[in-house]
């Protein structure tokens, strides 16, 4: 029983390190066990916001909370379980602290102390168990460390992910305001722009796949939510493509198409879970699913369905 019960804690460890790994140091960015808790919880937002979409903004924060605390629940289980068989017998008390009258607690406990390195007078005897403490405060330290650079290191995607977006409804709002065509006069201006685009859009596109737990957090701000202003940006690229007598914001057109196009696939294949061929389709997925209306100038296969949605 001794034996089962610590292969059982090994067992219980190592699935919990793989997804820290697998989240946080793997250079895809993705860990199974997280990437479902935090596509449940997003599910779970997504229909308690029927009726408030500000109410989808906690699902990211949540998201997160849930998966540290998961990874730690998983490591303090683990070891408690390998501390168990012995937690009486391989332990010696100081004065006035005596033996757990319910071992699972008192493994539990033990394993606790161990993780945030407390101490509240057991002692392990065997050398090997005082061993798997100091492995367990290392663990503890090393996950407290890794949540918070984590954290850290997200929250400049967020930042970058509004910027894009923001950049691109302040130009959809300068041609509804002035009623000037961007592509009505050739000039390198434009065509610098639509690279800068392309250029965003791609750093956004390699963040998204690095920290997928970026998709989670929702802003209610329809001025910076990418999912309301990206057919517009893919309005843009055919757009730019579309004009005949300049080779060059072809070029740049064709660029800003590819990078939306690779930006949907990742959108479709890691998140929406839908095929990858039709961007139409996962455009209006993506601003349904984040509770926008797309944001279009005159895109004929998109503004039909913008009047429809607006109607309905």
């Amino acid at each position: 029983m001794a034996i089962f019960l610590r292969v059982l804690g090994a067992l219980v460890i190592a699935v919990g390190l793989t997804d820290v790994f697998q989240t946080l140091f793997h250079p895809a960015g993705r860990g199974a066990m997280s990437d479902w808790i935090a596509r449940v919880i997003w599910k779970t937002f997504r229909r308690l916001s029927s009726r408030n979409r500000g109410f989808l903004t906690f699902a990211g924060p949540v998201a997160i909370l849930v998966t540290i605390t998961t990874w730690a629940v998983l490591t303090v289980l683990g070891f408690a379980l390998i501390y168990l068989p012995d937690i009486n017998a391989g332990y010696v008390y100081t004065n006035g602290i005596h033996q757990a009258t319910i071992p699972l607690w008192g493994a539990v406990d033990s394993s606790i102390e161990a993780l945030i390195t407390l101490s509240d007078g057991a002692y392990a005897k065997p050398v090997w168990m005082r061993l798997m403490r100091s492995s367990e405060a290392v663990i503890g330290f090393g996950l407290l460390t890794a949540s918070m650079s984590w954290l850290l290191s997200l929250y400049p995607v967020l930042e970058n992910r509004r910027s894009v977006a923001h950049r691109a409804t302040l130009l959809h709002h300068a041609e509804l305001e002035t009623g000037k065509n961007l592509f009505g006069e050739r000039s390198t201006t434009v065509e610098t722009l639509i690279y800068g685009m392309a250029a965003d859009l791609t750093t956004l596109r390699n963040q998204m796949v690095q920290f997928p737990i970026s998709y989670y957090f929702h802003m209610d701000e329809n001025n910076t939510a990418l999912a309301g202003i990206l057919p517009y940006i893919a309005e843009l690229a055919d757009r730019a493509v579309a004009v005949r007598d300049a080779p060059m914001l072809q070029i740049a057109g064709t660029a800003l198409g590819g990078a939306v196009e690779d930006f949907l696939q990742v959108l479709a294949e890691i998140f929406l879970r839908m095929p990858k061929h039709d961007k139409r389709e996962i455009l209006l997925r993506y601003a349904d699913e984040q509770m926008f209306e797309p944001v279009v100038l005159g895109s004929p296969y998109l503004v039909a369905d913008q009047k429809q949605r607006s109607g309905s």
